[in-house]
């Protein structure tokens, strides 16, 4: 099968697979964290190595002084390691949340 996608190296030499698809912003305004799992049905359809080897999470440090965003490379976590795994990560929230988990109301 052609897969449509291509492998960039993260955080401590890992693949990113898939996409991003879900964002959380910290209530700070300088950590944003990023999964890669939408919906299952379509994970499988457009990224089948999420559903074999899960999906992952990323911190990416937001410059709130001089802009600017970087990779967290000492941040990233494998949901592929999960004890039932693998796992896949769609939604992170902070309690109370902020203008990027409000936007379904």
């Amino acid at each position: 099968m052609a897969r449509n996608f291509y492998f960039v190296w993260g955080p401590k030499g890992n693949s990113l697979r898939g996409g991003p698809q879900m964002i959380q912003l910290s209530l700070d305004g300088k950590r944003l964290y990023v999964t890669n799992s939408l919906f299952s049905a379509w994970d499988k359809q457009f990224y089948p190595d999420l559903i074999q080897q899960g999906s992952h999470m990323l911190q990416i440090d937001c410059n709130t002084e001089s802009g600017g965003l970087a990779i967290n490379e000492n941040f990233f976590v494998d949901f592929g390691k999960e004890p039932d795994g693998p796992a896949l990560a769609h939604e992170v929230r902070y309690p109370g949340g902020d203008c990027t988990s409000d936007i379904w109301i």
